[in-house]
């Protein structure tokens, strides 16, 4: 059996049995309150991604195939290669690929 009191329960408590409570005890309530709060923020936040996951897979795989199917002239004309396939799908590729992008080739000096 739990022996927590919840926020709800100790609002609605008498006010005389309330002033009796120890300090100690409200501050423990609290941090209750805050942990419950945090273990369900983190709970919706997993159920969120595991259904973002499921939703985007076909689309995903659509786009693997896709580019599975290109020759490796039409994957250089668009900056990859077939070992870069698998790299597409990977959280950071698309901030490395504009930073790629915009950096300046290596083999040529800053025009003055």
């Amino acid at each position: 059996m739990d022996a927590r009191i919840t926020k709800p329960e100790f609002d609605s408590a008498i006010p005389a049995a309330a002033m009796s409570m120890s300090s100690a005890q409200t501050i423990a309530l609290e941090a209750m309150q805050v942990r419950d709060e945090a273990i369900g923020q983190w709970i919706r936040k997993a159920a969120t991604a595991a259904f973002r996951a499921v939703v985007e897979f076909p689309r995903r795989r659509r786009i693997y195939d896709e580019l599975s199917l290109l020759s490796d002239r039409e994957l250089a004309d668009i900056g990859l290669n077939r070992g870069d396939i698998p790299r597409v799908f990977e959280e950071k590729f698309e901030a490395r690929a504009k930073l790629a992008a915009n950096s300046m080739p290596q083999g040529r000096a800053a025009a003055a």
